[in-house]
């Protein structure tokens, strides 16, 4: 076990991600480095899953220049070869191996997915207190996920946002046990790697407050609070209002154009200050039409959702020009 992260210590953040997310991925660090008490104090850690050289260089420069640091690493550990990767590429794996990446002397590392937009301060996590456990996190509000290992949603996390105790992970061997319970129970799990660490690590987290990781379907949650979740719905409204990590979960990303989550411009605007960013992709395609419609449908849904579910306004600042 390790103390959390003291004054004027790094703030060390890890990624992982292919060349397909890597503007993606730079959008979380520069949200993360725009929210930050101490810029110079965060140190980012990049899993490359093949990312092109010259990409690589963009990253860094977009990184450096706002006063923090980063550092890439190749992907070369073989433990997740030959399990099932969907939709998602075989870099959701190698956040499970942080602790094999990354120097010894890194104890705290605050994993971040790519799908994210960053709007707190990240020093608070890396101060949090972890009660003496390997990690913190927020728990899963989609009802799905959590039946394939059979345990309560609310005893569930989400893997888009973890803080991670290294030492124990190294001392636990967690990543060796989360290697062979996927490799056993692959053909059945809804999520392969979300899966097999909560399966490892049930009842062996913290939990944290939903600000933390507002997932897309919290405006859901609060129609139906009686689904069980495990959280206060008074803390479910302040994350609705005022969320410290944005989580684009699902299908609808905010680079698409079927997309029409709450925050989805913010993202944008950051996506756009990177000039060798591919632009997001025309909707000529006619089920690329369809799925805009049904995103439409569902937008007008959630907006009175949004309504009721929080009685303050937020106040949004963009300062990443």
């Amino acid at each position: 076990m390790t103390s959390p992260v003291t004054k004027g210590e790094p703030i060390h953040a890890a990624l992982c991600c292919d060349e397909n997310y890597t503007a993606y991925a730079t959008v979380v660090m520069i949200s993360t480095i725009a929210h930050a008490s101490s810029p110079q104090r965060l140190v980012f850690h990049l899993i490359s899953n093949g990312i092109e050289s010259e990409t690589q260089k963009r990253m860094q420069r977009e990184i450096t220049s706002r006063g923090s640091t980063l550092h890439i690493y190749e992907a070369t550990n073989r433990t997740f070869d030959g399990l099932p990767v969907h939709r998602f590429g075989q870099a959701v794996y190698q956040r499970i191996l942080l602790s094999e990446y990354l120097p010894e002397d890194i104890s705290r590392i605050i994993y971040l997915d790519s799908d994210l937009l960053v709007r707190d301060d990240l020093a608070k996590l890396a101060t949090l207190d972890l009660e003496g456990l390997p990690l913190g996190a927020v728990e899963d509000l989609s009802r799905s996920a959590c039946t394939t290992i059979g345990v309560p949603r609310r005893e569930y996390f989400n893997s888009g946002v973890l803080v991670m105790d290294l030492t124990l992970w190294r001392s636990g061997g967690i990543h060796w046990k989360v290697a062979e319970y996927a490799a056993e129970h692959a053909h059945r799990l809804h999520y392969v790697d979300q899966c097999s660490l909560n399966a490892v690590l049930h009842k062996d987290w913290l939990r944290l407050t939903p600000r933390w990781n507002a997932q897309a379907n919290i405006y859901k949650i609060l129609r139906k609070y009686s689904a069980g979740s495990g959280y206060p719905i008074e803390q479910l409204k302040d994350a609705i209002a005022w969320p410290a990590i944005v989580h684009f979960t699902g299908k609808k990303k905010p680079w698409l154009r079927f997309c029409f989550h709450p925050y989805r411009h913010e993202f944008l605007a950051i996506l756009k200050t990177l000039e060798w960013a591919e632009p997001h992709p025309s909707w000529s395609d006619p089920k690329e039409r369809r799925r805009y419609l049904l995103a439409i449908r569902d937008h007008l849904k959630n907006v009175s959702r949004r309504r009721q579910a929080a009685g303050l306004r937020r106040t949004r600042q963009m300062p990443y020009d």
